[in-house]
C-alpha cells in the first residue's frame, strides 16, 4: 500500500513539472522579452524582415545596412530595426529564432536620432508619464512603421499581460 501512494506521489510530482516547465517556458527561456510589445503577422519571419528592409530603403536611398541579424547577446532572435527620418525615430526590434510563432515582431525599443534618447519598451514602466510614453511610442509605431509596411498585423501586447 505504502508503495503505491508513493508512486502516485512521484507520477503525480513528475506530471506536475513537465506541466510547469510546458506552460511557463515564454516566461523562464532566455532572451524572452516578457515587456516588450509583440505583433503577429500572417507573412512568415523572412518575409517581415524583408518587408522591414525594404521600409527602412524607401526612407533614404543609399541607407542597405537595415539586414536583421542573430543577437550578439541573444541568439535566440534576430535583431533589427525600423528607420522613420521624418521622425527622427530608429525602433529597435526582435524577432524570434527558434519559435512556432515565426511570424512574431517584438518592439523593444525606440531611440531619438537627434538627441540619442532612447526609451526603453521592454521593461516595466516605473510612472504614470512612463506607461503614457510606452502607449505614445507603441502607437506612433503602429501608424508611422507597421501601417505603411502594407501587411496585416495585429497587437498581442506584452507576455505579461500587462495593458498601459
Amino acid at each position: 500500500m505504502k508503495k503505491i501512494h508513493k508512486l502516485k506521489v512521484i507520477a503525480i510530482s513528475m506530471i506536475s513539472s513537465i506541466l510547469t516547465l510546458y506552460t511557463s517556458c515564454d516566461f523562464i527561456a532566455a532572451g524572452s522579452n516578457l515587456m516588450a510589445e509583440r505583433y503577429e503577422f500572417e507573412i512568415s519571419r523572412d518575409s517581415i524582415m524583408q518587408t522591414l528592409m525594404n521600409f527602412n530603403a524607401k526612407q533614404i536611398a543609399s541607407f542597405k545596412d537595415s539586414i536583421f541579424r542573430v543577437g550578439k547577446g541573444d541568439p535566440y532572435f534576430y535583431e533589427g530595426y525600423a528607420i522613420n527620418f521624418s521622425h527622427n525615430e530608429i525602433y529597435y526590434l526582435s524577432i524570434p529564432i527558434a519559435s512556432s510563432r515565426s511570424h512574431e515582431l517584438l518592439l523593444i525599443s525606440v531611440r531619438n536620432i537627434q538627441s540619442g534618447e532612447i526609451f526603453i519598451i521592454n521593461k516595466e514602466p516605473n510612472s504614470k508619464h512612463e506607461i503614457t510614453l510606452r502607449k505614445t511610442i507603441i502607437k506612433n509605431f503602429e501608424q508611422r512603421v507597421l501601417d505603411k509596411l502594407g501587411v496585416w498585423y495585429v497587437n498581442k501586447g506584452n507576455a505579461m499581460n500587462k495593458g498601459y
